[in-house]
């Protein structure tokens, strides 16, 4: 805002855009891509540290550089599209410890999405301070909307008055397909279940676009048109159905997806220390 200087986060440790690609076939323990994920070197750190200083100093930004509060790090988390690498404390131990020889910078720590609540509290801890997340939210998101479909679904005998909403999507995935053919492995059905349900949510591309915008907007005016009962929310949405029986949430569908959608934020908040435990 007008009148505050700008704070810094410097660093070239950026992960792949979107979460890594997995192989063709997969597999239980991962995907090889996120299993080569290496926790950053101390050593390495120290180098970015004088490689920007020097650089700020250079470009006579010397009181610019008085307000760079966090530099980027790996310390061992990611994600594909069906495999999360959970953080280790163990293995990014000397890495956390060696941001305490500069006093005033913290680490930011990308790709945090799908980390447990308990993983996101230890990264803190450990002075990963600054945790980014982002398709975990729109994952949240895809996740109700498909939930309210299949109340939709139940609510509705005339499947020509449905929203049709994963079916919309997923037509208009495979109409345009650059925002997920680069990421999704595996034959067509393998493919089919990655648009829809993967780690890496590229279907949030496609959430704007006219059609399925459309689509969303007729399944929450089909679900305005009666009440839902409330047996098909603690079916579909158990998180919501407990939050409405405590008389925390209102009983609206739109309400319901941003309730899904905080119930994530609020895992970082706690794990930041910024709310209380649960």
């Amino acid at each position: 805002r007008a009148g505050v200087a700008p704070v810094y986060v410097i660093g070239t440790e950026v992960p792949t855009p979107g979460g890594e690609v997995a192989g063709d076939t997969g597999g239980d323990t991962g995907s090889d891509a996120i299993a080569r994920i290496a926790v950053t070197r101390s050593d390495s750190i120290a180098a970015t540290l004088d490689a920007h200083r020097s650089a700020f100093t250079a470009a006579g930004l010397d009181d610019a550089w008085t307000r760079v509060v966090a530099i980027v790090a790996q310390p061992g988390v990611d994600f594909d599209d069906r495999h999360v690498l959970d953080y280790d404390s163990a293995k990014a131990a000397s890495l956390g410890a060696s941001i305490l020889r500069t006093p005033g910078l913290v680490f930011e720590a990308h790709s945090t999405d799908y980390q447990t609540e308990g993983a996101l509290a230890a990264l803190v801890r450990d002075h990963f301070a600054v945790l980014k997340v982002g398709p975990a939210l729109t994952f949240a998101l895809r996740e109700a909307l498909f939930a309210l479909t299949f109340i939709e679904d139940a609510l509705i005998d005339d499947a020509a008055q449905r929203s049709r909403l994963r079916d919309v999507v997923d037509a208009a995935m495979r109409a345009q397909p650059e925002h997920w053919a680069p990421y999704y492995r595996g034959d067509e059905a393998a493919q089919r279940l990655a648009r829809q349900f993967s780690y890496s949510d590229r279907i949030r591309y496609y959430w704007l676009q006219p059609a399925v915008a459309a689509a969303v907007e007729q399944l929450f005016d089909n679900l305005a048109r009666q009440p839902v009962p409330e047996t098909l929310v603690a079916q579909w949405l158990p998180d919501v159905y407990a939050a409405c029986r405590a008389g925390g949430l209102a009983r609206e569908p739109r309400a319901w997806v941003r309730h899904r959608i905080r119930d994530v934020i609020a895992h970082y908040a706690r794990a930041c220390g910024m709310q209380r435990p649960a």
